[in-house]
């Protein structure tokens, strides 16, 4: 007598289904690596030269910078090169709209770089990074002016280091690590000045760069307390080396900026 054979169970048919995921997270992280390519340095890039800075086949490139294209994320100029759309800003807007903060700093920001004549900005964490999500500068002319997103060095910078301090050491500790593959040289005595940034933040409620983000820069930073200690924030001030000296960086400014960071924490109910 024959026996019927019982259907598998679903779980057998899991795989599939998990290949079918993991090809679509593949993409998607495809897609966002190719939207990263473009800089100001690099606005509009073409098919070749996505290809060479991502490392990815030409033939995914072509398929997926002709889908950003369709959805509005990249543009194809008359050239045939591609820059980034207007829809790239508007996956930022409900995020930096619901951040109050940004609207109650502002004020006190202008106030502090048309006093000091400073760049003043407000940034968080991203990946192994820093990035501005507010920004107020003293000259608008400036070439090298930063704006809302613009990118900075974890390891290189004053802004990074007060954000890595804010963290608990286990999460610290992983994107330390991540940032020192993607920069080793930066890596090299970065322990040191870590130890510097926190008996800083301890002593004075800042800490400072000597351009090493930038040469002929200095610059200081200030983390915030918030009620997201894993979402941590920081302000920091930028200013020409020539324009003030690292005594007067920490003797003046540094007391104002630590000062309005305290200020902007209790106007929030910070404990």
């Amino acid at each position: 007598m024959l026996r019927s054979v019982p259907n598998p169970p679903p779980a057998a048919q899991a795989p599939a289904a998990e290949r079918s995921e993991r090809a679509w997270g593949v993409a998607i992280s495809r897609a966002f690596e190719i939207l990263t390519c473009f800089t100001p340095q690099q606005p509009s890039l073409g098919n070749s030269e996505i290809v060479r800075a991502t490392g990815l086949p030409k033939s995914t490139v072509s398929r997926l910078t002709c889908i950003l294209v369709e959805l509005g994320y990249l543009y194809r100029t008359s050239s045939g090169k591609y820059r980034l759309a207007w829809g790239v800003v508007s996956l930022g807007y409900p995020l930096l709209t619901s951040m109050s903060l940004r609207q109650i700093a502002r004020p006190a920001m202008y106030e502090l770089a048309r006093q000091h004549h400073v760049n003043v900005n407000l940034g968080t964490l991203h990946r192994a990074g820093v990035v501005f999500v507010e920004s107020v500068r003293h000259d608008e002319s400036s070439a090298t002016r930063p704006d809302i997103g613009a990118p900075r060095s974890l390891l290189r910078s004053a802004m990074g280091r007060a954000l890595l301090l804010a963290l608990d050491e286990s999460r610290r500790t992983a994107l330390v690590n991540q940032a020192a593959l993607a920069d080793p040289v930066a890596f090299r005595d970065f322990p040191q000045r870590l130890e510097q940034a926190r008996r800083s933040l301890i002593e004075r409620g800042f800490c400072v760069s000597d351009g090493e983000h930038r040469s002929g820069y200095l610059a200081l930073a200030v983390p915030m307390r918030t009620r997201e200690p894993e979402e941590p924030l920081a302000f920091n001030c930028a200013v020409p080396a020539y324009q003030m000296s690292m005594q007067q960086l920490q003797d003046t400014l540094g007391p104002q900026v630590t000062a309005m960071v305290r200020r902007l924490e209790n106007q929030l109910g910070v404990d």
